[in-house]
């Protein structure tokens, strides 16, 4: 094997087929059968047993002690925003990821920009980092994407859960600053995916939750779904309901119908579409602390038009 392909797949998850435990849990809007899979993240590169993603039968990255953690590393700690709605020009003061900046040993021999990146913090405290990806990985294993939004629900004391979009990678992708992510492809997937689901909801009192949801995001807009999400659980024999709606300039997306199993997860059917859903999603941490989900915002053949969103409790 040659010094490149060695040193890239032993990089490869940086914008890196998962294995399952019990203790983490998410979806894709393909079912987990499109080129996002959701799962434990792998060993190698960043540590397994945490919320990851497989892209296209990558090694499943480790979300925060990869992309997370390098990323806010780059930019100290500081996101390129000053208020949580303020619009900002993200092709100013470009940040790009090198190999140098997650493996010092590495990339004193071979040095590749891997990306554009950006880290914003937006509504209700949630962090959001997006992904430009600029190299080619050679190797077979390694992800390759055109961008990859992940938000981050924060002010959790015992779970971890993200939520976020992908987008298939463009022939040339553009090697100066461009906030293009190419979120408007037809091949475009969301998903969530956190640890220690809340395995039951019955009898818990009713919750209101901060909710953020992502769709087809450009890096540096404020152009975030926000709002509230009430969830009356169930009890033994009867599940609960979620409401509440969210809400982007003109369009409101509304929750109402959407039943609440009591193993904590969630979800709604299109009309006449009896195993399709066009909400669904699941509660994480100890009481139902956290939501995560998507919403296919009333087309069921449209991934442009669906939404990951995910929030935390009052």
């Amino acid at each position: 094997m040659s010094l490149h392909k060695l040193m890239l797949l032993l990089t490869v998850g940086v914008f890196a087929v998962p294995s399952y435990a019990e203790s983490i849990s998410g979806y894709t809007s393909k079912d987990n059968k499109g080129v996002i899979e959701t799962g434990e993240s792998s060993a190698i590169p960043f540590g397994a047993g945490k919320p990851g993603i497989s892209i296209n039968g990558s090694a499943s990255i480790n979300l925060e002690a990869g992309p997370i953690k390098h990323i806010k590393q780059l930019y100290g700690n500081k996101p390129i925003n000053s208020t949580a709605s303020q619009d900002v020009d993200g092709k100013s003061n470009p940040k790009y990821l090198r190999l140098k900046d997650v493996n010092k040993v590495i990339g004193l021999f071979y040095n590749p920009t891997l990306g554009q990146v950006w880290y914003e913090n937006r509504a209700h405290n949630t962090e959001v980092y997006s992904v430009r990806q600029i190299a080619d990985p050679a190797v077979p294993a390694a992800p390759k994407f055109g961008g990859l939004v992940v938000a981050k629900v924060t002010g959790l004391q015992d779970a971890s859960v993200y939520f976020g979009e992908w987008a298939p990678r463009a022939s040339n992708p553009s090697t100066g600053s461009d906030t293009n992510l190419g979120m408007n492809s037809a091949s475009r997937e969301v998903f969530y995916v956190g640890e220690n689901p809340t395995g039951n909801v019955a009898g818990l009192a009713t919750a209101k939750y901060n909710v953020v949801g992502i769709n087809q995001h450009t890096p540096g807009k404020n152009d975030f779904y926000t709002g509230t999400l009430t969830a009356n659980f169930g009890n033994g024999g009867q599940n609960g309901q979620l409401s509440g709606e969210l809400v982007r300039g003109n369009h409101r997306m509304n929750f109402a119908g959407t039943t609440i199993e009591n193993n904590g997860k969630f979800s709604r059917n299109f009309a006449g579409m009896q195993n399709k859903h066009d909400i669904e999603g699941r509660f994480y941490g100890k009481g139902a602390a956290a939501i995560a989900g998507f919403a296919k915002n009333g087309t069921p053949d449209n991934p442009r038009d669906d939404v990951a969103f995910g929030g935390r409790k009052q």
